[in-house]
């Protein structure tokens, strides 16, 4: 978090965190955090014996070690001063290599002992492409999923980089978290002053990412044909910027553009200005070309698109994608194109036919093109993620790739897909597909399907047969009274929504085949009972029945969380006891349901809190309905504030309670 955030979170800490928290900050320059925390505390680095254990671990591995090895060692181990991520990435780069190499290393890194040099001959050791690599993923792919960056740098190098990025991560000078690259902040930095020494001149550098350098280059036209990539997070512009239409004409060499919001707002949108006629020239090298609210109606007429990998234009006025002359020669069509991205382009009216060609096309994202009057066919037999939504010209399913998985058709006018679109999905969603009254036809292999807010009256038993389902949703189809009976387990299901349907009852067949349901949502149904056996769904956490006829709540599994029965106006009685109410720690809310009879909840709260035990989280939520203050709350008063005499340091750990209770008008101005 940028360091102005946690000024500001910090400012008025005493309201912002409870008593007893602690906020940890980490920083390489100590003056930074004056006037900002309380106490600082210094690192300390890897004792000696440690520094030899763990570069060690990545220089041997399983290898034993000779004599001249663990003289070696222990010398190198010393020059880098115990600090752990150069004894990673130093010993990574020589695992594997002969004695002369180990003593070479031991000679360069003698000469100049910092950090720095430790980490730049891990980069040294690279061939010509790993570096620049290396240099590219630093500047611009941190935190890219993985297999997107390799996809992208295959466009770079015009060849697989998987053994080059493999070979990064053996050396530790990129590792990968969850599918994603990321890279050590100390390494990034090595990267930065090795673009940065290329020239003095920032228009005369291969990559750009630094807001200052960016935004000289492009206001003053600085750009040259050395430039291979920029990025620019648009949302920390503090002024906006105006560009000339010829602000790309000297970079020929650009090969990666990502103008990109951090966070979507209408302010962002506006921060780069173009003149009337836009743009006048891009790279014809680009593969991959990122534009968050791109401000030009369309690219420019001389563009070709062909080497592209990626286009995204998410937020942008563009109205036409390219005119004249692309749409007729093939040479121009971008036919490497695997990720198209158009999300809020309102102004856009079609989608270019040249699309039906792209043959490599795996993903086209158009939500929220609410102008979108048509779409072309598309042969592509490699598309995988199809989303169109808010598009109500879109009356016909479009003809696609039999081999799709996820597709997404919000709110449209569509009134059914074909099974053979179907037949291989993992997602679908018609949401808001307000015509479609049949239930799909669908494929084995489906993983999450919502059909909220159509016209389906009935839910088919065979849907009990999905074995990979995990997420059904029917929210808002108020024409579906009825549920099928279940008889064979679910056991892939977690998650099913059928607020403001039209049930009536939740079949006792349900709530016993449905063996992992966590989630369930009934919120403005017409049912008036749980079934008994509710109390034996050992994975359901969250349960919402606001604004249902309800009348009693049965006994609860001990599983549950969360609970909303919000405006339920019938409910009376609870079956909640001391048990259940450690379990519910999120959530327990019964706003408005003024007939029920709050005395056993408020007693079982008030027990568990006499108990002394622990709380689950530390905390208990509770949400009822009344004018009055239970007796037992000791401090009370009337009006915006009250003040609170606390005799001792509160803390869950000593078993210590702080309880606030609120009671509000039933009207608020």
């Amino acid at each position: 978090m940028p360091l102005e955030e946690w000024k500001e979170l910090l400012h008025g800490r005493h309201r912002s965190f409870g008593p007893g928290s602690k906020v940890l900050m980490t920083s390489r320059d100590k003056q930074v955090l004056n006037n900002v925390v309380d106490e600082t505390y210094e690192v300390e680095r890897l004792s000696y014996e440690e520094a030899l254990q763990l570069f060690s671990s990545k220089a041997l591995k399983n290898c034993i070690s000779t004599i001249h090895h663990r003289d070696l060692i222990g010398m190198i181990a010393s020059n880098v001063q115990g600090n752990p991520m150069a004894l990673i990435v130093l010993g990574s780069s020589l695992y594997g290599k002969s004695t002369e190499e180990w003593y070479s290393a031991l000679s360069k890194l003698a000469q100049n002992p910092r950090i720095e040099n430790a980490l730049r001959i891990s980069y040294d050791g690279l061939d010509k492409e790993q570096q620049s690599i290396f240099l590219d993923i630093a500047h611009f792919f941190r935190r890219f999923e993985q297999k997107q960056a390799i996809r992208i740098l295959d466009g770079f190098y015009r060849r697989s980089v998987i053994f080059d990025i493999s070979t990064l991560i053996d050396k530790c000078l990129v590792t990968t978290s969850h599918d994603t690259l990321e890279i050590h902040d100390l390494l990034q930095e090595m990267a930065f002053s090795i673009v940065c020494a290329e020239s003095k001149f920032p228009g005369k550098r291969s990559r750009l990412c630094h807001l200052p350098d960016v935004v000289h280059v492009m206001e003053e036209n600085k750009g040259t044909k050395e430039i291979e990539g920029i990025s620019l997070d648009i949302s920390k512009l503090s002024r906006q910027i105006h560009l000339k239409p010829d602000a790309f004409a000297m970079m020929d060499g650009l090969r990666f553009l990502k103008f990109y919001f951090d966070h979507f707002s209408e302010d962002n949108k506006d921060k780069i200005i173009l003149p009337p006629i836009g743009l006048t020239f891009l790279s014809n090298k680009l593969i991959y070309f990122h534009w968050d609210g791109f401000p030009s109606i369309s690219l420019p007429q001389n563009f070709c698109a062909e080497h592209l990998v990626e286009l995204n234009l998410s937020y942008s006025k563009v109205e036409k994608l390219w005119t004249g002359v692309q749409n007729c020669q093939i040479y121009q069509r971008p036919k490497n194109l695997v990720c198209f991205n158009l999300v809020g382009c309102v102004r856009l009216t079609e989608v270019p036919s040249s699309l039906q060609h792209l043959e490599k096309l795996e993903e086209l994202d158009i939500r929220f093109c609410n102008n979108l009057r048509s779409f072309p066919m598309l042969d592509s037999k490699v598309l995988r993620v199809l989303a169109i939504s808010r598009c109500l010209d879109i009356t016909k399913c479009p003809t696609i790739s039999q081999n799709m998985k996820r597709l997404e058709l919000w709110e449209t006018s569509l009134k059914g897909v074909p099974q053979s679109v179907t037949s291989k999905l993992e997602h679908l969603s018609l949401r808001g597909c307000s015509k479609i009254i049949k239930f799909p036809e669908i494929s084995g292999d489906i993983k999450e399907l919502y059909l909220g807010w159509t016209a389906i009256t009935k839910v088919p038993s065979s849907i009990q047969f999905l074995k990979k389902l995990n997420s059904l949703s029917f929210g808002g189809c108020s024409k579906l009274e009825t549920f099928p009976e279940i008889t064979v387990p679910m056991k892939s299901l977690t998650f099913l929504n059928l607020d403001n349907t039209g049930i009536k009852e939740i079949p006792s067949s349900l709530v016993k085949h449905m063996i992992s349901l966590g989630t369930l949502l009934l919120r403005g149904t017409l049912i008036k009972e749980l079934p008994l056996s509710i109390k034996d769904m050992v994975c359901l956490s969250r349960l919402r029945l606001d604004g249902t006829p309800i009348k009693t709540l049965p006994e609860l599994p001990p599983s549950l969380t969360s609970l909303t029965a919000s405006d339920c106006e019938s409910l009376e009685t609870t079956m909640i006891s001391t048990i259940t109410l450690d379990s519910l720690m999120e959530a327990l809310d019964f706003a408005n349901c003024f007939k029920l009879d709050q005395k056993p909840l408020i007693a079982a709260m008030h027990l568990k809190i006499q108990s002394g035990e622990k709380i689950s989280l530390d905390r208990i939520q509770m949400v009822l309905p009344g004018s009055e203050i239970p007796e037992w709350f000791g401090d009370k008063g009337i009006g915006s504030s009250l003040t609170i005499q606390v005799a001792i340091k509160l803390s869950s750990a000593q078993g210590n309670c702080f309880l606030p209770c609120l009671s509000t008008p039933s009207s608020l101005p």
